[in-house]
């Protein structure tokens, strides 16, 4: 595992505050390099609990490259040799909430991008025996090019190693678990993961949660007994869509898709059946898929405003500095005049 201090990343602004941890936008100083920069918060770094699912974050994100997981750049300890800290790339387009939360449900054609790239990266890690646990709009990542990246392995579980969760207890995000996620079932598999992946399409497609329970109670209680909404009832999108959205929210692990690469398929062909280009284009070619450019579309709305908003501001300093060095030589010349 690549090593490092602190003292060798200049900290910037914060982009985003966890349970545990605090997020860093940080530069390298020997190369400049812009980075995500993950730390420990002081008042549970003592924790021995919290310290061992950080340093299993660590090791995972290490096994894990692949282009659709965020890559993990190396970590270490604080200078004060207490808390943890590790370093990521940056993915500077936002998630899939943030899309969401800006301009609501996004067109099944982007939604069918989105998850055959997030179905990648779970296959990538259920075959290095790592289920994620907490897959939601929050933890997928984009890029402006519309590249979308798994991020948050916080409390992953590695199915090669202990579970650090202990027997019988529940870990996840209530809107987002399975049944036997939420039972703290020990035989828990990636079929999890592919449970909260049809939570996540239904919610991409109608910009809300499959269950609406007013607490985690009433949740839990739906995602057990409760059977789910129709996506269609809620927008237009292709039968497939509909059918594996069903397939994937089985309430038994048995009775959904075999793996993420079953559902990869679907997506596949949906898409080629969407895009006349597809049908003679290498599939690595995303580009060639019609949801490829409508996620990317979405993508620079969300961030031109703030763009603009970053440019207004620099052009603000640049005329009061202006403004300031033009009054100074003012004065100066007034004072000079005999």
């Amino acid at each position: 595992m690549p090593t490092s201090q602190l003292s060798d990343y200049e900290l910037g602004e914060i982009l985003g505050v966890g349970t545990v941890g605090t997020i860093y936008l940080a530069t390298e100083k020997e190369n400049g390099r812009t980075v995500a920069l993950k730390k420990l918060h002081p008042r549970v770094c003592q924790n021995t609990l919290i310290r061992a699912r950080f340093k299993r974050e660590m090791t995972i994100l290490e096994r894990l490259r692949h282009p659709n997981i965020v890559s993990y750049l190396g970590g270490g300890r604080a200078d004060d040799d207490q808390s943890l800290f590790y370093v990521m790339e940056v993915v500077s387009g936002g998630t899939v909430d943030d899309l969401l939360n800006y301009s609501g449900p996004l067109h099944w054609t982007a939604v069918v991008e989105i998850t055959r790239q997030v179905c990648s990266a779970l296959q990538f890690a259920h075959n290095h025996g790592i289920v994620h646990r907490d897959l939601k709009p929050s933890n997928l990542f984009l890029t402006p090019a519309g590249v979308v990246k798994l991020g948050d392995f916080g409390i992953a579980r590695d199915l090669y190693a202990g579970d650090l969760a202990g027997s019988g207890i529940t870990v996840g995000t209530h809107a987002y678990m399975a049944p036997e996620q939420i039972t703290g079932d020990q035989s828990v598999s990636g079929k999890a993961d592919l449970y909260a992946l049809g939570c996540c399409m239904f919610e991409m497609l109608t910009a809300r949660k499959v269950f609406l329970g007013e607490n985690y109670a009433q949740l839990f209680d739906q995602h057990l007994k409760q059977r789910p909404p129709s996506v269609r009832d809620f927008c237009d999108c292709p039968e497939p869509v509909e059918q594996i959205i069903n397939q994937l929210l089985a309430k038994s692990a048995d009775d959904r898709p075999f793996n993420a690469r079953q559902v990869q398929a679907v997506m596949l062909e949906t898409a080629r059946l969407a895009s006349p280009k597809a049908e003679n284009a290498d599939p690595n070619e995303h580009m060639f898929y019609a949801g490829r450019q409508e996620l990317v579309d979405r993508i620079r709305n969300r961030l031109e405003p703030q763009t603009r908003e970053i440019s207004g501001k620099r052009l603000a300093i640049i005329v009061g500095i202006f403004a300031t060095i033009v009054i100074a030589l003012i004065a100066i010349s007034v004072s000079t005049q005999p």
